[in-house]
């Protein structure tokens, strides 16, 4: 083995076929869809795009194409690297540019198939956060503590398998985070912010236990024998944990940034409705005290303001504090 240089990491690329394939076909997908859905009138933030092309694409592009590509087989922390941006960084990108919602925009009878999948019983349960989070966190603990990681170093169809997995997990996770009714009606913007702490919390658990561990982990890694220029097996082992740690982390709190601005949108835009409701009622009781005035055959029933309290005259609590009917 060569020795490997730091710069490296920027002049390695390979054209690998299925990565290149996969790349044109996130990328060309959402490019496809956007296109489509401002011919048809639908306006799309060009900064969901920016998102999903250059937090999304671009680091898949390394990940498959790219530097982590190539020397996976040769270093641990490389592959271990390649790993954690798969299944954390990359789904990220994906997801803040909100393919389901742009489709959505696109068929609102919702019947496009990606769309039904979704809402299908399999992905609700894929997706349901103890599910998706613990699928997440058992693949990357299976593809270091089995035999799965090294197997991928000798063949390309199981390491393009192990991509795709990757991916798929990492998204089962994001994208309902990210998209309102992938969860249950229970998932408040609350809710899913402590979700994705805690998701956070989970995801170091992998990099945390190559990290601290007495022994090399995989042992038959390829890139452990005929090493030049390289550090030791043990050493490569707690560099690829500190390598997962932090993109775990470091994709943690972007998450948590994301979800918490959509609560303050939605709570900001519930607010809105209700200063609406509350704004018509005394117009409303206005109408009504004119009609009672205008004679007994025009006059309607009185509203009912109760005392007066807020939370009687808030939609959203009203119902729950008035006194049962006699």
């Amino acid at each position: 083995m060569t020795q490997f240089q730091p710069t490296d990491l920027l002049t390695g690329w390979t054209a690998a076929p299925f990565g290149i394939t996969l790349v044109v076909v996130v990328a060309g997908w959402y490019l496809w869809q956007v296109g489509l859905a401002r011919r048809e009138g639908v306006r799309w933030p060009w900064w969901r795009v920016a998102l999903y092309l250059g937090l999304g694409v671009s680091t898949l592009a390394y990940a498959v194409c790219g530097p982590l590509a190539v020397y996976r087989s040769n270093l641990f922390w490389i592959g271990a690297l390649q790993v954690g941006m798969l299944a954390s960084l990359t789904p990220v990108g994906l997801a803040l540019g909100d393919p389901v919602t742009l489709l959505r925009r696109r068929r609102q009878d919702r019947q496009h198939l990606l769309l039904r999948l979704l809402a299908g019983p399999v992905a609700r349960v894929l997706m349901f956060p103890a599910v998706s989070t613990i699928l997440a966190v058992s693949t990357m603990l299976v593809v270091f503590y089995t035999p799965v990681f090294v197997v991928t170093t000798r063949s390309a169809t199981l390491q393009a398998v192990l991509d795709v997995v990757l991916l798929v997990t990492g998204l089962l996770f994001v994208l309902p985070l990210m998209v309102d009714e992938l969860l249950p009606a229970w998932a408040t913007p609350g809710i899913r912010t402590l979700l994705a702490f805690a998701d956070g919390l989970l995801d170091a658990v992998p990099g945390i236990l190559l990290m601290t561990a007495g022994s090399v982990v995989v042992p038959t890694f390829p890139g452990f024998v005929g090493r030049v220029g390289a550090p030791d097996p043990l050493l490569d082992t707690h560099l690829g944990g500190g390598a997962l740690l932090a993109v775990a982390e470091s994709v943690g709190l972007p998450v948590i940034g994301a979800v918490f601005a959509e609560w303050i949108r939605a709570d900001a835009k519930e607010a809105r409705e209700v200063d609406a409701r509350l704004d018509a009622a005394p117009a409303l009781g206005a109408v009504t005290t004119a009609a009672a005035e205008a004679g007994p055959d025009r006059a309607q029933p009185a509203l009912d303001t109760g005392t007066g309290l807020w939370w009687e005259t808030d939609p959203r609590f009203g119902n729950r504090f008035r006194p049962p009917p006699d």
